[in-house]
């Protein structure tokens, strides 16, 4: 028999632990990891014919981590439920601190890679699924979505921090040795929850979930799910609209961390400490822009918040394109708009799946569409350094990204008017579904 403990709860050393390792884990080792491609590249020799960076090949690092995660990702997702939360979450912090650790130690480009398929294994359990499912887990359902948004933050808080720390680290000691700080930092940051704090279920130890007795009382029952299925969904032009835009908004990340290299390309490395700080400015982005897009998406509704929150971004591009360089207080702008894509990503993304298709399905469509961002996200660094590469200068992977975020809106009003026609064809958990025609 299990009982919800009265006082303190252990759900909460849980949502301790899972706040440590998203700062951590995405907000210490991926988020940071843009500060190291320009020292990286010319400590492997990687030099355009103008004699600056090329740091094309080292951010291929990203490309192998998002590769390795999108095929591991099927079957990672069934280790939740039949591995030991201390075993599965303490290999995946393992791998993560012998990921960074090496990169300190490679002396070859393509040794890197190989720190790469390390952060893939771990990036489901780490970075992408296992964080939601602790929550979900320990946390009754009108209490999990609250305290995930908190420690979700934690990623850019941990970024706020760390970036400005880590070029710091950079210039003074050399990448090589920054690499073994971050890789002690997150040793601390992942493992000791791993360890000390997580279990999988609360049932393990003898608990309930933590507040299922006042979401149960009274004879309440849960609301039934209500939309389409999976099939459904595929046939739709909704779903395609919202593919392409899950595809265009996961390269938003690749923007965000090349920014230190940008303006680097065009006022030299002393301009390090200020592209440290404009992910410092995408992480205040990040965390703010997560808090408004929920809160504006119930007052003017998902669609409409979310082609303002690509008029944003836009803006941040604008200002890249046409002022990029040491001018401070544009450049920490242009950071701030752009971070705000992170919360078109997490925050947006699925409440405007939800919108079109109901959560009768959701977790299955949802996944659909993480496909596309694990395929495009993984290139979004490369092909910010190959267009740069290419053109002749970064101001024009910049200028695509304008174009993007104009397309991310028109395909937006697109998914949100197409599937108010299908609505309905939404039917309940149980009931027979529907016909397409």
């Amino acid at each position: 028999m299990v009982e919800e403990k009265k006082g303190f709860h252990r759900a909460w050393l849980v949502f301790i632990g899972v706040c440590m390792m998203m700062a951590g884990g995405m907000g210490l080792v991926l988020n940071v990891m843009g500060n190291f491609f320009v020292p990286m590249a010319l400590q492997f020799g990687l030099v355009t014919p103008e004699g600056k960076p090329d740091v094309t090949q080292v951010t291929l690092l990203m490309t192998v981590y998002s590769y390795v995660m999108l095929v591991w990702l099927p079957f990672a997702g069934r280790l939740f439920d039949r591995v030991d939360a201390r075993v599965l979450f303490g290999a995946g912090g393992v791998c993560v601190v012998a990921a960074v650790a090496l990169l300190g130690v490679w002396g070859e480009v393509w040794q890197i890679y190989i720190s790469g398929v390390l952060l893939g294994l771990a990036g489901p359990i780490i970075f992408l699924v296992g964080p939601s499912v602790l929550i979900n887990n320990w946390f009754a359902p009108k209490q999990a979505g609250k305290f995930l948004g908190i420690a979700s933050a934690f990623t850019g808080v941990g970024t706020f921090v760390w970036s400005p720390l880590f070029a710091g680290l950079i210039k003074s000691m050399g990448y090589q040795s920054a690499f073994f700080v971050e890789a002690g930092i997150s040793a601390v940051l992942i493992l000791v929850p791993a360890v000390l704090f997580f279990r999988t279920r609360p049932e393990d130890v003898g608990l309930a979930q933590y507040g299922i007795e006042k979401e149960t009382a009274a004879g309440q029952e849960p609301a039934k799910k209500s939309g389409v299925s999976g099939k459904f969904a595929l046939g739709t032009v909704a779903f395609y609209c919202i593919f392409v835009t899950a595809c265009l908004i996961s390269l938003g990340g690749g923007y965000k961390s090349m920014m230190p290299t940008a303006v680097q390309s065009v006022g030299g490395t002393e301009l390090a400490l200020l592209g440290a700080s404009m992910i410092s400015a995408a992480a205040v982005g990040n965390i703010l822009g997560k808090i408004t897009l929920g809160t504006l998406s119930d007052k003017i509704g998902i669609m409409n918040s979310m082609v303002a929150f690509a008029v944003v971004s836009m803006a941040g591009f604008a200002l890249m394109v046409f002022m990029m360089g040491d001018n401070q207080v544009p450049m920490l702008i242009a950071g701030f708009c752009i971070g705000t894509g992170d919360a078109m990503m997490s925050v947006g993304l699925p409440l405007l799946t939800r919108h079109c298709y109901g959560d009768r399905d959701y977790a299955k469509i949802y996944s659909y569409l993480n496909m596309g961002i694990a395929v495009l996200g993984g290139l979004g660094a490369t092909f910010v350094a190959l267009v740069a590469s290419l053109a002749g200068g970064f101001q024009a992977a910049y200028g695509c990204g304008i174009g993007f975020e104009i397309v991310i809106a028109a395909v937006i009003v697109v998914a949100a008017t197409t599937a108010k026609k299908f609505r309905g064809k939404w039917t309940e958990e149980g009931e027979p579904e529907k016909s397409r025609s």
